[in-house]
């Protein structure tokens, strides 16, 4: 009964807070001042686009290129290359474009990723730096779109519209559909003042906001989780361009997604951790009253109901087996639509499921103007579900014991 009762809670819980998004996304996206515009401001401002890099011989050329094409003016476009202690040809990839006055590169001992930013930092007088992983591509549009937003003095920083760069197997087109869900997340949270992340592909920050509050740290190899948290701590916004397009590479194996993202549900719950004043605390509004307590709550939820369907399934395999024992093997098929599921906790769940479905479509109309969700929704929605809980599972041990977690 007790184990019922928390059950239709974390459905509803989830099911409220879907709904909370989609009304949120409805209500605020014509009127938001905290979106993209398309419009080039009075005055270009001076940017820095960071490349930090560590053995990415075979895609940094591909990511210096779309930095060279973005429509912007030469003299206002810095881009800065550095070389995190590369063991390969990442330093001599790197070198050949030294021949363009925008491009500056340099070398340092491996540091991580936190370290190659301030590298950056200490060396650039430019009023915007961003980030760009040496795995990403920009579009040329992508920086006049972002740059008009600065214009509200209470934006800190913009994220852009993140997609899958050529999906290729299974597991990247379900990667796809998440990231289409990931367009309609990031945009709502922004309207509502309420990101708390600054992904690696090319987010924007305001320098001197940058350098007041301390540079990049390590944030439990989540920098840009971390930096995010801290903005927010000290009351400035983060806006979201989803038409600022960029283009990133995903996770070709399970192990390899795996490691991804224990990663940062790990930097998640130490960030966390570290920022727990801000749960629950009015004082941030949307983030600390609903956005942060449902995020960590949710990891719960997934790992509960992951619990609850392997339990479910060994009893009734045991139940089967013990069946079979006693009356032997009898299949006889049939339907009747008496014996349908009707319960209420059916139709939560697939309520649940199609607001999901809603989600990743509008999701895609942010990113993409097209309306029909990605070839791997179903599987996203079927395969994710099984998976998830598991790397959550296994970063909430780990951050129990703080055992950390390795980029690589």
């Amino acid at each position: 009964m007790a184990d019922g009762i928390v059950m239709y809670i974390f459905l509803f819980i989830s099911l409220y807070f879907e709904v909370f998004m989609l009304v949120s996304f409805l209500r605020r996206r014509p009127t938001t001042a905290l979106t993209s515009s398309d419009q080039a401001t009075a005055h270009d401002p001076k940017v820095a686009i960071v490349v930090p890099c560590f053995n990415e011989s075979t895609t940094l050329a591909a990511t210096i290129d779309s930095l060279l094409a973005l429509d912007y003016p030469h003299d206002k476009l810095e881009i800065i290359v550095v070389d995190d202690g590369s063991k390969d040809d990442t330093l001599a990839v790197a070198r050949t474009y030294e021949t363009d006055s925008r491009v500056r590169v340099f070398h340092k001992e491996n540091g991580g990723k936190h370290t190659a930013m301030n590298y950056a930092l200490a060396r650039t007088d430019a009023d915007l730096i961003g980030c760009l992983d040496a795995d990403s591509i920009v579009t040329s549009g992508a920086l006049r779109t972002v740059t008009p937003i600065f214009e509200n003095p209470k934006v800190a920083a913009v994220t852009p519209g993140i997609h899958i760069k050529r999906p290729e197997n299974l597991l990247q087109h379900m990667q796809d559909a998440e990231y289409r869900l990931g367009l309609f997340v990031r945009f709502t949270l922004a309207s509502l003042g309420s990101a708390y992340i600054t992904p690696g592909p090319f987010s924007i920050f305001r320098t001197n906001i940058v350098r007041q509050t301390g540079g990049w740290r390590h944030g439990h190899s989540t920098e840009d989780l971390e930096m995010a948290l801290r903005m927010q701590e000290a009351g400035y916004m983060i806006a979201n361009a989803p038409n600022a397009i960029v283009y990133t590479g995903t996770p070709r194996t399970l192990r390899a997604l795996f490691r991804q993202r224990v990663r940062w549900s790990y930097g998640f719950l130490r960030n966390g951790a570290d920022y727990r004043h801000m749960f629950a605390n009015k004082k941030y509004g949307n983030l600390g009253l609903i956005i942060l307590p449902t995020a960590l709550l949710s990891i719960g939820i997934a790992v509960y109901f992951f619990v609850h369907l392997v339990v479910s399934l060994l009893q009734t395999g045991m139940h089967q087996i013990t069946r079979f024992e006693i009356l032997g093997f009898e299949f006889h098929p049939s339907f009747n639509t008496f014996y349908i599921n009707t319960s209420a906790l059916w139709f939560i769940v697939i309520a649940s499921v199609s607001i999901v479905v809603g989600l990743i479509s509008v999701g895609t109309y942010i990113g993409t103007g097209k309306r029909r969700p990605p070839m791997g929704t179903v599987l996203f929605i079927l395969f994710y579900s099984m998976i998830a809980p598991l790397w959550l599972g296994t970063a909430a041990v780990r951050a129990v014991f703080k055992t950390g977690v390795r980029w690589r």
